[in-house]
C-alpha cells in the first residue's frame, strides 16, 4: 500500500495562491496610473487662482523690447533691440512694429537669442510711421 506524507508547505495554486499577487499588482498599476493622471493634469491645467501654471515644454522668461524708426526719403527703417532672462538658453524672440495710429504692421523680425541676453537688429519699415510713432512688442516666445 503506498505512503502519503502531508506537508504544511505552501501551496500556490491553494486557496488564495497566485490570485493575491496578481490583484495587489492590478491594485497597485490602478493607484500608479491615477497619481500619474493628477500630475500631468497638475502641469497642464491654469490652476483656479487665475495664476499661470507652467505648461510642459514652456520657457519662463522676463523680456523688454525698445524700437525706434528713422525715415530719409520715404524709405523707413526699424531698429530694435532688446533684452531676454530666463531659465533656458536659448530663444526665438518675435517683435512686431506696429504703427501707433492705425495698428498697422510695419515691420517684423525674429532674433535667434543663444548663450546671451540682448538681441538687436535693423528690418525695413514696410510703410511709413503716422505722426503719432510706432509701438513695438514681442509677440511671440519659443
Amino acid at each position: 500500500m503506498p505512503t502519503h506524507e502531508w506537508t504544511l508547505a505552501r501551496d500556490p495554486y491553494g486557496p488564495g495562491g497566485q490570485r493575491k499577487n496578481k490583484k495587489a499588482l492590478i491594485v497597485a498599476a490602478i493607484i500608479m496610473g491615477v497619481v500619474g493622471v493628477i500630475v500631468v493634469l497638475g502641469l497642464l491645467v491654469p490652476a483656479a487662482s487665475g495664476e499661470k501654471t507652467p505648461r510642459l515644454g514652456a520657457k519662463s522668461y522676463d523680456a523688454q523690447v525698445d524700437c525706434q524708426v528713422s525715415t530719409v526719403g520715404g524709405t523707413g527703417t526699424v531698429t530694435i533691440s532688446g533684452t531676454i532672462k530666463g531659465d533656458s538658453s536659448h530663444y526665438r524672440v518675435t517683435v512686431e512694429v506696429r504703427d501707433a495710429e492705425t495698428q498697422q504692421r510695419i515691420a517684423e523680425q525674429t532674433f535667434d537669442v543663444r548663450t546671451n541676453t540682448t538681441f538687436n537688429g535693423t528690418t525695413p519699415a514696410r510703410a511709413p510711421a503716422g505722426p503719432a510713432g510706432i509701438e513695438c512688442q514681442i509677440t511671440k516666445v519659443t
